[in-house]
Parts: C-alpha cells; sequence; structure tokens
C-alpha cells in the first residue's frame, strides 16, 4: 500500500489537516500554511479558535512575523480531515484515544496520520483504539519522538518559536511504511529521520523523563505560584541526577526488548546540536530552553499527561520484564498523590496497548517489519 500512495501523491499538491490548536498545533499548521499548501485546523473547542477563524494569527520567528490563514478552521472533525492527505495530531497524549475513536468514521483509505508526538506507543493505541471503533480504512500510522518546534504563546494569536529541532524521529506503526511518511513529508518537514520502529521513538520520550521529574521537584515552587524558569531555574544537579536514573531505566528496558532508543544526552545533542556534556549543563544552558517560564498550577499537562502515557507504560514493560524501575515508580506515585488521580489505572497499560503480558516481546516484534 504505501507504494500505491506515494506514487498518488506525485500526481497532485497534498492538503494537510492539523488537529489542536494549541502551541505546537498552531505552530506546524502555520509552517504548512507558508510552504504553500493548503492545510485545515481542527480544535475540539470553539473558544479556542474563534479569533483564529475570523482573524488568522502570527508566527514569529526571530524578527520575522507572518500572517497565517489557513483553509478551514473549525469544530468539524469530517469537514477537517475528509479531504486531506495527510493528518498531523499535535495534542497532548491522553487525547490520542479520543480522537482515534471520533475520527474513525471519516477517515478514508491512503491517509496518513501522524502523532506529534506519539509519546510512549502512541501509533500502537491508536491503532488499537481505530480496531475496536469499526474503521475500515486502510491508513498509516505514525508518530514523531517530539514536537517539531518549541514554541510559546508570546501574545494574543502571537505563536514565538523559541527552537526547530535539527532532527526528528519517525516511525511508521508497520516499519515498512516509515519510508513512505517520510519521502512524502520531506518537502515540507526534511528533518524527518527514520527510526528503526515505533519503539525507538516511544523509548525516547524525552517529556515523559524531563516534565513530571522537573515539575514534581519544583512542586512547592508552583503551587506557591513562583514565577521561574522551568528547564533553567528549575534545575539543580540533584534533579538532573534523578533524571539521568530514570533515563537509565528507560534504557534498561529498550536493552531487554532489543530496541537502541537514545539516551537524554545523546537526544539533546541530536535534536539540538549541543556538545555532549554533562544532563545538567546541556539542558540548563540549551538556549532554546531559555526563558520557557514554569507552569503555575498542579494541574498541568506534565503531570496528567506524560505520567500516564509515558511512565506508566515504562513501568509496565519493566515490571513484565523483571527489570526494576523504582525511579519511574516514584514519580507515578507522586504525581498521582498530586493531583488525586490513579494514573496506573488510567494510564497505558499493557492490556490497553493490547499486547499481552505472556508475549510481550514477540508482541512487539510483530511491528517491526
Amino acid at each position: 500500500m504505501a507504494e500505491e500512495i506515494l506514487e498518488g501523491y506525485k500526481m497532485r499538491k497534498k492538503k494537510y489537516t492539523v488537529i489542536g490548536a494549541g502551541n505546537g498545533g498552531l505552530v506546524t499548521a502555520g509552517y504548512i500554511f507558508l510552504k504553500g499548501y493548503k492545510v485545515s485546523l481542527y480544535n475540539r473547542s470553539e473558544n479556542r479558535i474563534k479569533h483564529i477563524r475570523e482573524n488568522g494569527y502570527n508566527i514569529k520567528f526571530g524578527n520575522l512575523i507572518n500572517k497565517i490563514k489557513p483553509d478551514y478552521v473549525g469544530t468539524n472533525l469530517s469537514a477537517a480531515v475528509s479531504d486531506s492527505d495527510v493528518i498531523i495530531i499535535v495534542i497532548t497524549a491522553n487525547g490520542h484515544e479520543d480522537i482515534a475513536k471520533n475520527i474513525a468514521p471519516y477517515l478514508k483509505d491512503g491517509q496518513i496520520i501522524l502523532l506529534v508526538p506519539g509519546r510512549t506507543c502512541g501509533v500502537l493505541l491508536f491503532s488499537q483504539t481505530l480496531k475496536k471503533a469499526g474503521c475500515k480504512a486502510n491508513v498509516i500510522i505514525a508518530e514523531a519522538n517530539t514536537l517539531f518546534f518549541a514554541a510559546r504563546l508570546s501574545e494574543l494569536c502571537m505563536i514565538e518559536i523559541k527552537g526547530v529541532k535539527i532532527n526528528v524521529s519517525v516511525s511508521a506503526l508497520h516499519s515498512c511504511d516509515t519510508d513512505c511518511v517520510i519521502n512524502i513529508l520531506a518537502d515540507v518537514f526534511p528533518n524527518l529521520i527514520k527510526a528503526d520502529s515505533f519503539l525507538d521513538t516511544s523509548f525516547s520520550n524525552i517529556g515523559a523523563i524531563f516534565h513530571p521529574t522537573i515539575f514534581l521537584l519544583n512542586k512547592e515552587r508552583i503551587i506557591r505560584k513562583e514565577k521561574f524558569n522551568f528547564y533553567t531555574d528549575g534545575l539543580t544537579k540533584q534533579i538532573a541526577h534523578y533524571i539521568e536514573k530514570i533515563d537509565f531505566e528507560f534504557k534498561s528496558i529498550a536493552t531487554a526488548i532489543g530496541v537502541n532508543s537514545l539516551s537524554v544526552r545523546d537526544w539533546l545533542n541530536s535534536r539540538y546540536g549541543l556538545p555532549q556534556s554533562t544532563i545538567y549543563e546541556m539542558i540548563k544552558f540549551n538556549p532554546t530552553y531559555k526563558d520557557i517560564l514554569a507552569p503555575t498550577t498542579i494541574n498541568h499537562r506534565y503531570v496528567w499527561d506524560d505520567i500516564p502515557t509515558g511512565l506508566v507504560p515504562m513501568s509496565s514493560f519493566g515490571k513484565n520484564l523483571g527489570i526494576p524501575t523504582p525511579t519511574i515508580d516514584y514519580f507515578i506515585k507522586e504525581g498521582s498523590k498530586l493531583l488525586d488521580i490513579d494514573f496506573r489505572s488510567e494510564g497505558r497499560t499493557l492490556h490497553k496497548l493490547g499486547l499481552s503480558p505472556d508475549n510481550l516481546i514477540s508482541d512487539l516484534m510483530e511491528y517491526s517489519h
């Protein structure tokens, strides 16, 4: 199927849909628009996009400001995706399941769905959900391991790009389809690189390593609504040590499954071009992380998204494989206690991912072809 899709797209100009009008979605849609392609922007909430539909929005990169006017802006999912070739989903990962359920009736053969990012096993959950929803369309589902850009809302309808990732790893659910995805998106996103499988992108889920750790170890400052820069002021050598311990647990699980995932240091080097150093120095002095303010509420995606979609599945894999994950488990427990949510039951467990505890590795390896 992948070859037929690729050949078909050579005959005409592609149409894109971006799902999610948060910072990541707006900058992604804007970037596609500036490349000269038709792009639709969907958001579940009308409040978020009402002003954008009427007036468009601006993207600022350095001293350059561009006006963005997508071809469609709205809350009608059918209108947003039915005529689209590539659907890029840029939302918090805990919304992947709902989007899959809602989008299932409108998908058509040959469409490409890209989760940006997929977090841990996003493509697997999305695929399972489409099947349960009765979707018959022959689509390719892929995931990136990080957002394309670091961006923040600097003022009303002005998205400021703080940094652009040099490389973004991408994998389709079935590895044999990955080249097709990268080739189709190359004219818009030339920084995409092929991962061996979605396990590579899933186990390089840096958000799950960074966000809950820095957040929960600064929770008293956040509760006080103290103003500080999340990555620079919020990071101490002790917190960097916890990040290193979680990184070790991620790598141990990946190695047991046979995946050569990127370490935190290698990820920072490849994505931002930072020279190799300690985790503390590479995060602390990353210019892209400068002036990114910490949240001022405990009810934040760094906890309610990154823990259930990143730490919980990694803990589940570790337990199944007999690999201790004490640091991961500590932050799952602390996040659950802080928000009074049982993230272990709500998160991406083996059962929710459609994986058999008795055949975990063989189930996962089926997708490497």
